[in-house]
C-alpha cells in the first residue's frame, strides 16, 4: 500500500518547497542541505547537467506509518539514467512533512526499508535515494513524507487464572502470548463488580456463588492498549479440613458419651450431631452428649458431626463404631483346690457367672505375681513356689458384656512333699586316703532330706575346680586307685527338689610302685613332704641328673629326711653321682618362707638302663619309710656343657626346674602330718 502523500504531485520532486528551492550535492552529507538559486525541479534538465546518475518518474514509499509497521521505498514508478552501480538510502523525520532543514536523519538507516518505533510517533517520514555510477553519485531523490506516524496495532495474548476458584483459595492472574516488553494491569471482576487489581484474589465467604471474570491489559509503548478477558466461572464454596470424629467414654448401658469436635478447620459456625445404633438415627439423640439407653445393648453406636460456616460446603464425619455392651450380672472369685505341696496339681473353679461367659482364661501367681507359662485350669506346683501363697485370676468374656476379671483368694504356703526337707550330710567321707596303686577305694556319705540325688566331684592340682565324675551318682564311691589320683580332693554334693548340700572333702594319696610310677612334673606326696620331679638329663658332666623341687611343714629338713636313687631297667638300684658334689643333699637344702626349696639329683646309672628306668624318693621322717617312684623321661631340649654345673643355680637351668620365687606352695594341700 502507498502512504498518503501531501499535494498532488506526481514526480520525484513532489515535496514542498517554502521560500527557495534547496538541492542536495552528492558530495553533502544528508544532514547538510546546500541553497541554490534555482528552485528544485522535477529532475536534471538532461543527463549532461547532473552530477551523477538521474532518477525520472515517481518514487514512492510503501507501508502504514504506524509503529510497528515497516515503510519501504519503491523506485518502480519510475527510472535511472544512466543505470546506477549503487543505491544509497536515507530517512529524515519531520514534524511539518516539509523537507527542510529541521528534518532529523534517521540513525543507522541506510536500507530502503524502515521499521517505525514508538520514538517516531507523530513524525512525518520522508525516504531519500541517491545512485552512483562512474564514481559520480547524483543529488538525493525525494519521496512524498508518509504521516504523522500513529501507534500500532498491540498483538493481544490471552487471559487465565490459575488456582481453585473457591472461598479461601488464592487465585492467580496469568497472561500468555504477548509481545515481549508488555505491561499488564489486572482487574478481577466478582459479580459484575471490581474487586481487586493485584495480580492475586482471594475470594470471600460473601462472593461464594458469584460469577468470576479476570481482566488483563496490556500496554506497550507506542501501541494502544489491548484488554482481553478470561473465562468466567462461578465461586464455589470453601471446604472445611476434618479428622474423624470419636466417641468419648466406655460405651456401654446406662453411660455418658460424647462426640468430639472432629477438628474442623476452619473453625465452624456450627456443629450438630446425630447419634446411630447400627446406622439407624436414635431418636431424639442429636447433641453431643448421649447416655446410652438399655435397649441398644448389643448394638454398634456412631455418632456423626456435621461443620457449618458461610461460605464453606457442609462437611460431616463420622466415627468408627463401637459395640454397647453391659456387665455381668453376676461374677463371683474363683476358687483353689488340690494340696500345697510342691509336686501336687492345683485346679481353679471359676463359680457363679451371670450369664455364662462364652470363654475363660486363667493366669496363676505366686506370692502375687505372675508365674510364666501358667495359663491353665489346672497348675502343678514346682519348687519355685515353694514356700509361697497361690492365688489364680479368671478372665471371661461373652459377646456384647464387659470382659470381668476376679481373682481367688491366696492359700496357704507351700510346702515340700511329704518326707521331703532340705538336704543334710550328716556323715562325711573318710578325710584322707592313704593306698597303693591298684587298689580298691570307697568312699561313703550318709545324708537326709528324701529323694536324695547324689554327684560326686573331683578337683586336681592340673584342673583347680571342682569337677563332675560322671557316672558317679550314688551315695558310694567306688574307685580303682592310680597314681593319676595323687594329691586329689574328692566331695559329693546331695541334692533334692528342697535344696542341696555338700560334703567334706577326702584327701587322696596314692603311694606309686616302679610297676606304676608318677608322671615327671606332676605333685605328689611323700610322709611329710609334697615333692615333684622334672625330666632327666642324660649327660650332666658326665652324669643322669633330674631336678627335684619339695615343700614341707617348718621343723624339717630335706638334707636330713630325703633320699634320691635312680633303679634302672634291670632292677638295680644305681648310688649318687660324686657323693660329696658341692650342691647335692649334704650341702643341705634351703627352704623359703612357703617351706619351699629344690635341689639336683645325680646318678652314675648308665645309658643303658636309663629308658623304662625310675627314680626312687624316700621320706624317712618321724622315723617312717615312705617310698615313691617317678618315671624316666628324657628333656631332649637341654643340653649342659661339663662346667655347666659350678652352683645350685647353674644346676637347676642345666636341669629346667623352676626356683624357689618362680613355683609357689601347692594350693590347698598340706604335707602329710600322722598323729
Amino acid at each position: 500500500m502507498n502512504p498518503a502523500v501531501l499535494g498532488d504531485a506526481s514526480s520525484a520532486s513532489a515535496v514542498p518547497i517554502r521560500t527557495a528551492a534547496r538541492r542536495w550535492r552528492g558530495t553533502a552529507s544528508l544532514a547538510t542541505l546546500a541553497l541554490v538559486a534555482t528552485p528544485f525541479a522535477a529532475a536534471p534538465a538532461s543527463a549532461a547537467e547532473s552530477d551523477g546518475p538521474v532518477f525520472e518518474g515517481t518514487l514512492a514509499v510503501d507501508g502504514d506509518a504506524a509503529v510497528g509497521s515497516v515503510l519501504t521505498i519503491d523506485q518502480t514508478g519510475g527510472t535511472w539514467t544512466p543505470q546506477p552501480e549503487s543505491l544509497g538510502y536515507a530517512w529524515l523525520l519531520s514534524d511539518d512533512a516539509v523537507l527542510d532543514a529541521a528534518d532529523v536523519p534517521v540513525a543507522d538507516a541506510a536500507t530502503e526499508s524502515l521499521t517505525l518505533l514508538p520514538e517516531h510517533l507523530g513524525k512525518y517520514v520522508i525516504g531519500t535515494v541517491t545512485g552512483t555510477a562512474a564514481g559520480l553519485t547524483s543529488d538525493p531523490v525525494a519521496a512524498a513524507a508518509v504521516g504523522p506516524v500513529v501507534e500500532g496495532d498491540l498483538a493481544a495474548g490471552t487471559a487465565s487464572v490459575a488456582g481453585t476458584v473457591r472461598v479461601g483459595s488464592r487465585l492467580l492472574a496469568r497472561a500468555a502470548g504477548w509481545p515481549e516488553g508488555t505491561t499488564f494491569a489486572y482487574r478481577w471482576v466478582v459479580g459484575g463488580a471490581t474487586v481487586g487489581t493485584a495480580s492475586t484474589f482471594t475470594p470471600l465467604t460473601t462472593q461464594a456463588g458469584k460469577s468470576l471474570r479476570l481482566d488483563v491489559t496490556g500496554t506497550q509503548a507506542g501501541y494502544g492498549s489491548k484488554t482481553v478477558s478470561s473465562a468466567t466461572t462461578t465461586v464455589a464454596k470453601a471446604s472445611f479440613s476434618a479428622t474423624t470424629v470419636k466417641i468419648i467414654g466406655t460405651v456401654k448401658v446406662g453411660a455418658k458419651v460424647s462426640g468430639s469436635t472432629g477438628n474442623f478447620s476452619p473453625k465452624p459456625s456450627k456443629v450438630t450431631y446425630r447419634w446411630r445404633a447400627n446406622g439407624e438415627p436414635i431418636y431424639g439423640a442429636n447433641s453431643r452428649i448421649l447416655t446410652i439407653p438399655s435397649r441398644l445393648h448389643g448394638d454398634r453406636l456412631t455418632v456423626t458431626a456435621t461443620a457449618y460456616r458461610d461460605g464453606y460446603t457442609t462437611r460431616s464425619t463420622t466415627s468408627a463404631s463401637s459395640l454397647v455392651v453391659k456387665p455381668f450380672a453376676r461374677t463371683s472369685a474363683p476358687a483353689i483346690k488340690g494340696t500345697l505341696r510342691v509336686g501336687q496339681t492345683l485346679t481353679a473353679y471359676r463359680g457363679t457367672w451371670s450369664p455364662a461367659p462364652t470363654s475363660v482364661s486363667y493366669r496363676w501367681l505366686a506370692n502375687g505375681k505372675t508365674i510364666s507359662g501358667a495359663t491353665s485350669r489346672t497348675f502343678k506346683l514346682t519348687s519355685a513356689q515353694y514356700g509361697k501363697r497361690i492365688s489364680v485370676q479368671i478372665t471371661g468374656r461373652k459377646h456384647a458384656y464387659i470382659t470381668a476379671t476376679r481373682t481367688s483368694a491366696s492359700t496357704a504356703l507351700v510346702k515340700w512333699p511329704v518326707g521331703i526337707s532340705v538336704p543334710t550330710v550328716t556323715k562325711n567321707p573318710t578325710r584322707s586316703v592313704e593306698t597303693v596303686a591298684g587298689r580298691t577305694i570307697t568312699l561313703k556319705v550318709s545324708a537326709t532330706g528324701g529323694s536324695l540325688r547324689y554327684q560326686w566331684q573331683r578337683w586336681t592340682p592340673a584342673n583347680p575346680k571342682w569337677t563332675n565324675m560322671s557316672g558317679k551318682t550314688s551315695s558310694t564311691l567306688t574307685f580303682t586307685a592310680s597314681t593319676s589320683y595323687e594329691l586329689n580332693r574328692i566331695r559329693v554334693v546331695v541334692t533334692n527338689m528342697a535344696g542341696r548340700d555338700t560334703s567334706a572333702g577326702t584327701y587322696v594319696w596314692i603311694q606309686s610302685s616302679l610297676s606304676r610310677p608318677l608322671a615327671t612334673n606332676q605333685w605328689f606326696s611323700l610322709w611329710n613332704y609334697n615333692a615333684l620331679v622334672s625330666d632327666s638329663v642324660d649327660d650332666l658332666d658326665g652324669h643322669l641328673a633330674a631336678g627335684v623341687f619339695v615343700c614341707a611343714a617348718p621343723g624339717y629338713d630335706p638334707s636330713s629326711d630325703l633320699s634320691v636313687r635312680f633303679v634302672g631297667n634291670n632292677g638295680r638300684v644305681y648310688g649318687d653321682a660324686g657323693y660329696e658334689m658341692s650342691d647335692h643333699l649334704s650341702r643341705g637344702v634351703p627352704l623359703d618362707a612357703d617351706g619351699c626349696g629344690w635341689f639336683g639329683a645325680y646318678s652314675d646309672a648308665p645309658q643303658s638302663v636309663r629308658e623304662g628306668g625310675r627314680w626312687r624318693i624316700t621320706d624317712r621322717s618321724d622315723g617312717q619309710t615312705y617310698t615313691q617312684y617317678v618315671t624316666y623321661r628324657r628333656d631332649s631340649s637341654v643340653s649342659v656343657s661339663a662346667n655347666a654345673r659350678t652352683s645350685l643355680g647353674a644346676t637347676a637351668i642345666g636341669l629346667g626346674v623352676a626356683g624357689p620365687a618362680d613355683v609357689a606352695p601347692l594350693a590347698g594341700f598340706r604335707p602329710m602330718v600322722t598323729d
